[in-house]
C-alpha cells in the first residue's frame, strides 16, 4: 500500500463496521427476496462481448447506455479530465480540495490531511454525478473504501458529494476527506457498480471484477442460455423481464435503486427527501402503479406499469417530455375501463410538471420524483405529517 494512503485507526474502523449496519443496500431485508445479484458468485458471468455475437443491436444501443459507465478507473481519460488540475474550496468547511495526476494516477491534497490520498475508481456514469472512492486494506486485510467528500457535477462543477454534507463539520482527520465504510458496505456499494465483484473472501479482486452494469448482471443464466442456443433448444434458459409481474421487476432495479419493502413504514411518505432518490421507492406508492389492474389499453390488454414501460434499459433515457406524456396517454383517456383524464390541464399538456417535478437535492442536482401523484391531495392522504410541498 503507498505511504500517501491514509492511516485509519482500528478503533474507527471498528465504529464504523458497527454503525453501517448489514449487507441491506445490496440484498434488501430478508423479508421478501426473490432476486439476488450473483455479483459474489464462484464463477465469472458471460462477458458482454458473448451477448453481443447475437445481439448486436442490442449491445449498439447499451454502449451509450450510463448504467454501463456506473464504475470507471480514475485514470480514465474522461475521469482525468474533469478531475485533474481542478481545485474546489467547500463552502461547507473552508477546506480546498486539489485534484492532480502524477505517477499515471489521480491525487486529491487537502491542508488539513498530512499527505495526498490516490483516487483508484469513481462511481457514477456522469449523468448526474461522478464521486471519487479509494480503496485500501484495513487492519484485518478487507477491502475498505473512502467515499471522498468532492464530486464532480455536470456541467462541470465540482461540489460537496450528495449525502456528506453532515461530514463537513469534521475539519481534521480523515474525514476531512470523505467517509470511511465498512466492509460489509464497500461490497455492497462496488457490488451495485458492478456485474462481477469476483470470489476472494474479504477483498474485491480488482483483476476479476466486471465494472459497470452488463447483460449478465441482469439477464442471469448466461451460460445456460448460450448453451440452449447452441443446441437449438426451445427453452433458452433466460428470463425476459416481461415475464416477470410489475411488482418483481422494479424490485430487480431496486437491488440498487431501492426497494419500499427495505424502508419502514413511516419512512415512505411524501415529506421524506430521501425518497426522490429511489424512484422504485415513489413507483410502488402511486396510483398508476398500484392500480394498473384495473386499467386496459386502447387494444384491450390489460395496463402494465414498471421501470421499463417509460425507459428503455438499453439506452440513456429520454430527456424529451413528450415521450413521456405519450406513455401517460396509453392508460388516461376517456376511453371506458381507462385512467381518467387530468380535470385542470388539456392532455396536451406536459404532465410530469405537475405530476412527476424535478426536485432540487443538492445544490448541483436535481432528481425527478417518482411517486406519481396529485400533489394537493397529499395532505388528506397524509394527515400525519408537516407536508411542505
Amino acid at each position: 500500500m503507498s505511504q500517501k494512503y491514509p492511516f485509519i485507526p482500528a478503533l474507527l474502523i471498528l465504529l464504523l463496521a458497527f454503525a453501517s449496519g448489514t449487507a441491506w443496500y445490496l440484498y434488501g431485508s430478508q423479508g421478501n427476496i426473490s432476486f439476488v445479484p450473483k455479483v459474489r458468485s464462484s464463477e465469472q458471468p458471460v462477458k458482454m462481448k458473448q451477448c453481443c455475437e447475437c445481439h448486436e443491436k442490442v449491445c449498439h444501443q447499451f454502449s451509450g447506455a450510463p448504467h454501463l459507465r456506473t464504475l470507471r478507473k480514475a485514470t480514465d481519460s474522461d475521469v482525468l479530465e474533469k478531475f485533474a488540475g481542478k481545485e474546489i474550496t467547500l463552502k461547507e468547511n473552508g477546506l480546498t480540495y486539489r485534484f492532480y495526476a502524477e505517477d499515471d494516477a489521480l491525487w486529491v491534497k487537502c491542508d488539513s490531511y498530512p499527505s495526498p490520498v490516490r483516487i483508484e475508481w469513481v462511481f457514477g456514469s456522469g449523468l448526474h454525478a461522478m464521486t471519487p472512492v479509494s480503496l485500501f486494506p484495513n487492519e484485518a486485510g478487507e477491502s475498505v473504501l473512502l467515499q471522498h467528500i468532492v464530486s464532480w457535477y455536470p456541467p462541470g462543477k465540482l461540489g460537496v458529494t450528495l449525502g456528506l454534507q453532515n461530514l463537513a463539520h469534521n475539519k481534521t482527520g480523515i474525514q476531512t476527506l470523505g467517509e470511511v465504510s465498512s466492509h460489509a458496505k464497500t461490497m455492497n456499494c462496488f457490488g451495485c457498480h458492478t456485474s462481477y465483484l469476483g470470489d476472494v473472501p474479504g477483498e474485491i479482486d480488482q483483476s476479476q471484477m466486471i465494472t459497470g452494469i452488463s447483460c449478465a448482471r441482469c439477464h442471469l443464466n448466461g451460460e445456460e442460455h448460450i448453451k440452449a442456443v447452441e443446441r437449438g433448444d426451445k427453452d433458452l434458459h433466460i428470463l425476459n423481464w416481461n415475464q416477470l409481474t410489475p411488482l418483481k421487476s422494479i424490485n430487480r432495479c431496486g437491488e440498487c435503486h431501492r426497494r419500499s419493502d427495505q424502508l419502514e413504514s413511516d419512512e415512505i411518505h411524501p415529506d421524506n427527501d430521501l425518497l426522490i432518490r429511489f424512484a422504485p421507492v415513489g413507483m410502488s406508492q402511486s396510483p398508476c402503479f398500484l392500480k394498473q389492474s384495473e386499467v386496459k389499453l386502447a387494444d384491450g390488454k390489460p395496463a402494465r406499469f414498471d421501470c421499463t414501460t417509460c425507459h428503455n434499459p438499453h439506452q440513456q433515457a429520454s430527456r424529451d417530455p413528450e415521450v413521456y406524456r405519450k406513455v401517460c396517454l396509453n392508460c388516461h383517456s376517456d376511453l371506458k375501463d381507462h385512467a381518467p383524464v387530468c380535470s385542470k390541464e388539456s392532455m396536451q399538456s406536459q404532465c410530469l410538471q405537475c405530476h412527476m417535478p424535478p426536485v432540487e437535492v443538492h445544490d448541483n442536482l436535481s432528481f425527478t420524483d417518482h411517486w406519481i401523484r396529485i400533489r394537493e391531495h397529499d395532505k388528506e392522504r397524509f394527515p400525519e405529517f408537516q407536508l411542505n410541498k
